[in-house]
């Protein structure tokens, strides 16, 4: 009897651990950002990387018609529960804007989960160009190599 009641509370026990959250950080470290140190109009790139680091992504385009850069500094905290999805519980988003000489021209802070969840498209994009078969994989590389060094 008492070999059942240990049994039983162990079983109880690993089902309970299985509801308990995975919390996961990803990104900086918010707690260590400076941004006090970064100033507008005076603050250079090579003075945000100092502070802050490598962004975690930058902007691809011009921003407002200008040749200036945005940085962004993304943190991310989410909870997973067993197999469920993660749920983001926490989000911060530094946007800092370099103009063409690189000088810090504004800093923007975003908290919080703003915005619509982004969802991958299912649709593809067909490729143009090699088109391959099973077979031209199997005997495609047939009298491309030689034995003889001379030859290759």
């Amino acid at each position: 009897m008492k070999s059942y009641n240990y049994f039983l509370n162990l079983v109880i026990g690993l089902g309970l651990a299985g509801c308990y959250p995975t919390v996961d950080h990803r990104g900086f470290n918010p707690e260590q950002m400076q941004l006090e140190k970064i100033e507008n109009n005076i603050s250079t790139k090579e003075t945000v990387q100092d502070v802050l680091g490598s962004p975690s992504t930058t902007s691809l385009f011009p921003v407002e018609g200008k040749n200036w850069t945005n940085w962004y500094y993304i943190y991310r905290k989410t909870e997973t529960t067993s197999f469920f999805e993660p749920k983001v519980v926490d989000q911060l988003v530094v946007k800092v804007t370099l103009d063409e000489k690189d000088i810090v021209r504004n800093v923007e802070t975003q908290k919080g989960i703003q915005g619509e969840k982004i969802k991958a498209s299912k649709e593809r994009t067909e490729s143009t160009g090699y088109e391959s078969s099973a077979m031209k994989d199997i005997f495609g590389n047939f009298n491309k190599y030689s034995l003889d060094p001379k030859k290759s």
